[in-house]
């Protein structure tokens, strides 16, 4: 089942645009955690798996930001996709 994310603003300084954009033009897989909260939020959970980027389109409005448009798949990888929820802090740390 493919994810399509709304489009993102096109901004090359952004460190997680860049990884998908060269996922895409490089034809390698990207791991992506879809969770309903921060990556570091105790108890979020979410989809965890390697994607292939399968479309990055940009999109050049007269009036507005640019645009890029993204299709994610899961693909093929040396870990398969998971269930993930992230663990509650350890208090000692």
């Amino acid at each position: 089942m493919p994810i399509h994310p709304p489009a993102a603003v096109w901004d090359t300084a952004d460190g997680g645009f860049t990884a998908i954009k060269d996922a895409f033009f490089n034809n390698t897989p990207i791991e992506f955690a879809v969770l309903d909260g921060a990556s570091n939020a105790s108890g979020a959970q979410g989809l965890r798996a390697s994607m292939a980027i399968t479309k990055f389109s940009r999109n050049e409005p007269l009036e507005e930001a640019i645009t890029v448009s993204v299709t994610a798949k899961p693909t093929y990888s040396d870990h398969a996709p998971e269930w993930m929820v992230v663990p509650e802090a350890d208090p000692g740390t």
